[in-house]
């Protein structure tokens, strides 16, 4: 659908908020995160989880699309900017010019996008899905990413020593081994994105992308020279060979 801008509300479901031209402004609230505003710019996007309290206003002579995701597609950490993906533009051109007024029409468009956003989200470092509800609420907790050991333990009212069993026990690795490759997946995420190295890196608890790149190097023994010419792919590339 077609939008113009709206005050303070969320949705039930994920949708893509694609700008066709102009600059729209969105700010977000909830789900874990800080208070953010972010200013999209021509052919970037926003891929927005359900829940997730938004705001949205476009400049004068902007146009953008809303269109509504399925409801297993929801982003990681709860939104996604993802600065430029002529992929993603060409569906939304092709909503745009097609205007599909029923259920049947917009299906198969639906599931392009569905597609196309999943290639964003792949981890390039395989995470075990947690079967302990202790630990589940642990890995699904932001704060996890960013803050000691010890802290995570204290907001789910464990000892440090608990939450080090209990994940090693459920994940077969352990909790330090799981916060890297979840934030190096996240991170890899942000630069398929559009998101620079520091940028990406400082967003999942690094101080600069020179962290980034050593944990990367770690676990794919690729060099720093590798790396930096093309992160995103020389990880892709290492998982391929």
């Amino acid at each position: 659908m077609l939008l113009t801008g709206h005050d303070w509300h969320s949705h039930s479901y994920p949708l893509l908020i694609h700008v066709i031209s102009g600059c729209v402004d969105v700010h977000l609230r909830g789900r874990g995160f800080v208070p953010t505003h972010l200013s999209l710019a021509s052919e970037s996007s926003l891929w927005l989880g359900s829940r997730v309290d938004h705001s949205v206003k476009a400049k004068a002579d902007s146009i953008m699309l809303g269109p509504r995701l399925s409801p297993r597609t929801e982003p990681p950490e709860g939104f996604l900017h993802i600065r430029r993906s002529m992929a993603l533009r060409e569906t939304a051109l092709l909503i745009l010019a097609s205007s599909p007024n029923s259920e049947a029409e917009r299906r198969p468009l639906r599931e392009a996008l569905d597609a196309k956003l999943s290639a964003f989200t792949v981890d390039d470092f395989p995470l075990p899905v947690p079967q302990h509800r202790a630990v589940q609420a642990i890995v699904d907790d932001p704060m996890s990413l960013i803050v000691p050991l010890t802290a995570v333990a204290e907001r789910h009212s464990m000892s440090k020593r608990h939450v080090e069993r209990i994940v090693k026990d459920d994940l077969g690795m352990s909790f330090v081994q799981w916060r890297t490759r979840k934030r190096l997946n996240l991170a890899l995420c942000r630069i398929r994105a559009g998101s620079t190295i520091a940028s990406a890196a400082r967003s999942v608890g690094y101080l600069g992308s020179d962290g980034l790149i050593r944990a990367v190097s770690r676990l794919t023994h690729l060099t720093r020279e590798e790396l930096s010419a093309d992160l995103a792919g020389a990880v892709k590339n290492s998982r391929s060979r």
